[in-house]
């Protein structure tokens, strides 16, 4: 017998003749029936497992850099040794999608000044989104707010992440390289008999 049990409600006192009221869930049992926040969770590292379990992602946690050092001959830097060491995936993912931002503030980002020059683009260790270079870019991106650092050269861009390690150049060739067009071709033959 609980203790709720034992115990009289003030309308069972006034109202005798009435039926006892059911009992009210105890605080545990309304924690558990809680619904738990749904977090992005990856299939291959189970990331994140870190200080931002609590926050729902739409990228794959970890801090990546990715730039343009030649041209067209792109570089990134990452957190490789405590998020992508792992999971090569998810920084496949971010690198692709890092590229697509990439395309677009180069496309759709104007001069400020007379002088135009997009160093790179990164991602911090949760969803927000960084655009490195001299001009002025879109503030959003796929849903994504896109906050601006002013970045003259590469060399500045790599002292500034200088904590970050290296991606290896066979990771980004992967990351980077166009679907062959069969694969998103559909043939003819799969429809006529």
């Amino acid at each position: 017998m609980s203790w709720y049990d034992s115990q009289t409600t003030l309308d069972a006192f006034l109202n005798p003749s009435s039926p006892p009221s059911e009992p009210q869930e105890s605080r545990a049992e309304r924690a558990e029936t809680r619904a738990e926040p749904e977090v992005w969770r990856c299939e291959v590292c189970g990331e994140p497992s870190g200080p931002l379990a609590f926050k729902r992602l739409r990228l794959h946690p970890g801090a990546v850099k990715l730039y343009c050092k030649n041209y067209f001959e792109y570089s990134a830097r990452a957190d490789m040794d405590h998020v992508y060491n792992r999971c090569r995936k998810g920084l496949i993912e971010n690198l692709r999608f890092l590229k697509m931002l990439y395309d677009e503030m180069y496309y759709r980002g104007r001069t400020k000044g007379r002088r135009f020059e997009l160093v790179g683009v990164g991602k911090a260790y949760d969803d927000t989104l960084y655009v490195y270079g001299i001009g002025k870019f879109p503030p959003e991106f796929e849903g994504f707010r896109v906050n601006y650092v002013e970045v003259e050269d590469v060399e500045a861009l790599e002292r500034f992440h200088s904590h970050l390690e290296p991606v290896p150049e066979d990771v980004i060739e992967e990351a980077l390289k166009e679907p062959e067009e069969e694969e998103n071709q559909v043939r003819l033959n799969e429809f006529v008999e």
